[in-house]
């Protein structure tokens, strides 16, 4: 029985020497990504989810053709993770490139929240979460153009930079991406402010209604934290 005890951890750690020698070649092909060419990121990530009440409805109801729901788990709707037991989120790949004056950024996301962050997209676009191109005009003010997640609040479509997974009720019912043209001013060391044009909330493709709407930010920043004063 000792002897088998000691053949398991022998292979859990060949096991394990193996993972860690595959994260050591993925991060050398970075270093060598790296050196060819400068500048260039790919990042991501990747999100499940379970859900339960403990009190309440656990699956969807169906009228009589058997694909109309005429009622759904009962909790407080959020703008993700609404859907009972082991579910899927959402995988994401950035990539981008940053030079000293130029760069740009391409989100493409997959899955339901997803699916769910681009709602009023169109057609086969609808995995673009951001696509946009930057310019810095000079160290202290930088030219944005294209798609990109809202600037208020301070959450934002991927679950990894947000405390709540499912995020808070005041960014369910807000504004989830712009398209436009904006500027991000440096005044200062602390203070910042951005200005932007841009189609009405969400229309991230193209304006199908001719009217824009108008963004300003006024930010404050120093070593124990930061405030923003938002306007759209």
């Amino acid at each position: 029985m000792k002897q088998i005890t000691i053949t398991k951890m022998q292979k859990f750690l060949i096991f394990a020497s193996i993972g860690l020698w595959n994260l050591s070649v993925s991060a050398q092909e970075s270093e060598v990504l790296e050196e060819a060419l400068p500048g260039f990121s790919i990042t991501g990530s990747v999100d499940t989810y379970f859900r339960t009440n403990f009190n309440g409805l656990n699956k969807y109801v169906y009228g009589p053709d058997g694909e109309t729901p005429i009622a759904a788990p009962q909790a407080p709707a959020t703008a993700f993770a609404n859907d009972p037991g082991f579910a899927l989120g959402m995988a994401n790949v950035i990539l981008g490139y940053e030079g000293k004056k130029m760069g740009f950024v391409a989100d493409l996301v997959f899955g339901p929240r997803g699916e769910e962050a681009v709602f009023l997209s169109m057609g086969s676009s609808n995995i673009v979460n951001q696509l946009y191109v930057f310019y810095n005009v000079s160290e202290k003010v930088r030219l944005t153009l294209g798609d990109f997640n809202t600037f208020l609040g301070y959450e934002v479509i991927s679950p990894v930079d947000n405390f709540n997974y499912s995020t808070s009720y005041m960014f369910s019912y807000g504004p989830f991406s712009h398209t436009g043209l904006k500027a991000d001013i440096a005044l200062n060391d602390k203070w910042s402010a951005m200005l932007a044009i841009m189609n009405p909330t969400d229309y991230t493709e193209f304006d199908p209604f001719g009217v824009y709407t108008f963004g300003a930010q006024l930010g404050y920043s120093n070593s124990s934290g930061s405030a923003y004063l938002n306007l759209i």
